[in-house]
């Protein structure tokens, strides 16, 4: 699906969905916005736009690394678009110009539908600077979308922390390490980011305004504040997740020791046991009347004299 947004006669803003009318149109500042682009609609733009080399990966695969290229009347950025709740990520390609926006991505991005919806029902919208209006709420919005999955992941962590005694500890384990993993993916995503909004602010390459370049800082600046939080909720994970083995560790440990106690105390009643289990016929203490009785007795006063010695080492302490 091809989308335009273009100017006329830098006062009037009017939208097509064929590049053939843009052309007619003769417009030089626009947006081409190419979202699940068919055979025909990709050719329509390679032969409008000859620096279109290559597409964005589908949906499923693995997404290119975050990148971004300097041409002569012109620069390409490739960003990745996260889905909120998923974490996914979705590559978008964006080739800046002077006066032309082209935006290119292989699935359908709510951030995009929203700001072109948003772009052309906006009285505030300026019709005479449109590639660096919409690159700027573009990247606006896809830096909101960075957020809300920021402050998802932190409740998530806070629910794991609040439920941590109702759950059992493997279960408590696998949330860990899925939101450890779900952290780590984030960080990947945003890093690369930074590296190129700082490339865009210090390349002498990229004409930007003042403006311009005041909002790709602030952008900056939330970048660093997520990856800071990111950080943070790595090691609270971290601490989690070690809390949760030293507590696993502790249990087993208690378990054996509890094992250990009665298997000790039972030591000396078994050795006891076997004795006179042997079938010996001379065993002088096999004749005795009260025998029985002795040694059972025997055999509980030792056992009450390895409860108290353990007792009192503490190895009945909680």
């Amino acid at each position: 699906m091809i989308r335009i947004i273009a100017n006329q006669n830098e006062k009037e803003l009017v939208t097509k969905s064929d590049i053939q009318a843009l052309e007619q149109l003769g417009s030089k500042s626009y947006w081409i916005d190419l979202s699940e682009p068919d055979a025909q609609e990709l050719n329509q733009l390679k032969h409008f736009f000859p620096s279109f080399h290559r597409q964005p990966k589908e949906s499923g695969q693995h997404a290119h690394r975050p990148q971004l290229k300097l041409f002569k009347d012109f620069y390409y950025v490739s960003l990745h678009v996260i889905s909120p709740n998923t974490l996914k990520p979705h590559e978008m390609q964006l080739y800046v110009g002077k006066t032309s926006l082209i935006t290119y991505h292989a699935d359908n991005l709510k951030a995009v539908n929203d700001i072109w919806h948003e772009c052309r029902s906006d009285d505030a919208f300026s019709v005479k600077d449109i590639p660096d209006e919409i690159l700027r709420r573009l990247m606006s919005r896809m830096i909101d979308q960075y957020i809300m999955a920021a402050n998802d992941l932190e409740d998530k962590i806070d629910d794991l922390d609040l439920n941590a005694k109702s759950e059992p500890i493997h279960t408590l384990n696998r949330r860990v390490f899925h939101l450890r993993s779900e952290l780590l993916s984030f960080r990947r995503v945003i890093t690369p980011m930074m590296d190129i909004i700082n490339r865009m602010i210090s390349s002498s390459s990229i004409e930007t305004s003042q403006e311009h370049e005041l909002f790709l800082r602030n952008l900056n600046e939330n970048l660093t504040r997520l990856t800071h939080m990111i950080e943070s909720n790595l090691e609270i994970t971290s601490d989690i997740r070690d809390s949760y083995l030293s507590l696993t560790t502790y249990r087993t440990n208690r378990i054996m020791q509890v094992l250990t106690v009665i298997t000790t105390i039972f030591m000396p009643l078994t050795f006891i046991v076997g004795i006179y289990g042997m079938n010996f016929t001379f065993m002088p203490e096999l004749q005795w009347h009260y025998g029985y009785f002795i040694c059972l007795v025997v055999m509980l006063f030792i056992a009450l004299i390895m409860y108290y010695w353990f007792r009192k080492k503490g190895w009945f302490d909680k």
